[in-house]
């Protein structure tokens, strides 16, 4: 028989990388770690539990050991917003394809949308890929890096899919309450100088230096002709 210790389910770790990604949106650490055990260490729905407990009175106290199986526990009592299902039928998506996507997308009805249309070639298969917490367990999600020339990906009829980062959006302050946004481009500066680093701050613009390349907020790639 086995042993109780082995019988035990393991400790859930703390994605390190998923806290940092949180924090530099400025939310308390301990916040961003309560996250990230309830949402199994998955940005998009660490970010949408954030949103859902930030005004919690023990939002920012630390992890407690039943944390982790918060989100398993949330997962089971999961029901889709019935407004949100009936918005997503009517658009002519079965029931089961369209809660398997709320659940994907934390009942988000406009995410879940634009996640049904970007998987309606196959959404029998891209339901399946998900597992029972929602979260994408195969290649059929499109929230990753786009890539076309690895072994793995498709083939794609117009050459291999290399883009390279042409601009992107990050958020200036404190928190997502206060601060603006500005824009780092990869502008051409003629006469030979080749490209450089620009940021758009309002009606300032300078040469940046060090752009915030691992913080910015939306990113924005050219595709690589051959």
């Amino acid at each position: 028989a086995a042993s109780a210790a082995s019988a035990a389910p393991a400790a859930a770790e703390v994605d390190e990388g998923v806290v940092a990604m949180l924090t530099s949106m400025g939310f308390g650490e301990n916040g961003c770690r309560r996250a990230c055990l309830a949402a199994g260490n998955n940005v998009e729905a660490a970010s949408e539990w954030i949103f859902a407990h930030m005004e919690d009175p023990d939002f920012n106290d630390p992890p407690t050991a039943d944390a982790a199986g918060a989100g398993d526990s949330d997962a089971a009592a999961f029901a889709a917003d019935p407004e949100a299902l009936m918005m997503l039928t009517s658009m002519g998506f079965g029931d089961a394809h369209a809660s398997a996507a709320l659940k994907h997308c934390a009942n988000s009805c406009e995410r879940a949308a634009d996640w049904l249309f970007s998987h309606a070639d196959d959404l029998d298969a891209a339901v399946a890929s998900l597992d029972s917490t929602g979260r994408t367990t195969g290649a059929a999600d499109t929230g990753g890096p786009a890539s076309g020339g690895g072994a793995s990906g498709a083939a794609l009829g117009d050459g291999p899919g290399r883009y390279r980062l042409r601009g992107m959006v990050s958020h200036v302050g404190k928190n997502t309450s206060s601060g603006h946004y500005v824009c780092h481009a990869l502008v051409d500066q003629g006469q030979g100088q080749g490209e450089k680093w620009v940021i758009f701050n309002d009606s300032n613009v300078a040469l940046s230096k060090a752009p915030p390349k691992e913080h910015a907020y939306l990113y924005l790639f050219e595709r690589i002709e051959q």
